[in-house]
């Protein structure tokens, strides 16, 4: 079932084409209120450094990206979803990717249990719940 627009996971639908840099940028911007000091660099050392534990890549064109910081208020769900495909460099694997759809978890060490984004997590087990998940109604 997809999500509602009423839901509190924004969805993020991007028509241009992208690159790795401009989604680190958007992804500060959009969790800028919940995260006041996260910035594209941030986002982007804590995505590469959690990628090198390890693959981020889950299939069906989507990746998760984790962000795990003590600048991280309250844990939160972004999904980006672009019109063109991306290709995304695995730190992990050294693998390359075509990407269009992307989980964000911006997490607080101070809640982990996952409340907030286990009902994201329960939709990604196969191509047609991560399509639902990325459509809204």
């Amino acid at each position: 079932m997809p999500l509602k627009k009423s839901s509190d996971v924004p969805l993020v639908r991007l028509k241009a084409p992208v690159n790795q840099k401009h989604l680190f940028e958007l992804i500060a911007e959009v969790l800028h209120p919940e995260t006041l000091d996260l910035t594209p660099a941030l986002v982007e050392k804590l995505v590469t450094e959690r990628e090198r534990e390890g693959e981020t890549y889950i299939g069906y064109g989507t990746i998760i990206l984790h962000l795990i910081s003590e600048k991280v208020m309250q844990t939160t769900v972004l999904l980006v979803k672009t019109d063109s495909l991306l290709n995304w460099h695995s730190d992990y694997s050294g693998e390359v990717h075509q990407i269009n759809k992307l989980v964000v978890l911006a997490i607080s060490p101070h809640d982990q249990n996952g409340e907030r984004f286990r009902p994201v997590m329960q939709k990604l087990a196969d191509a047609d719940s991560i399509n639902q998940l990325f459509e809204m109604e």
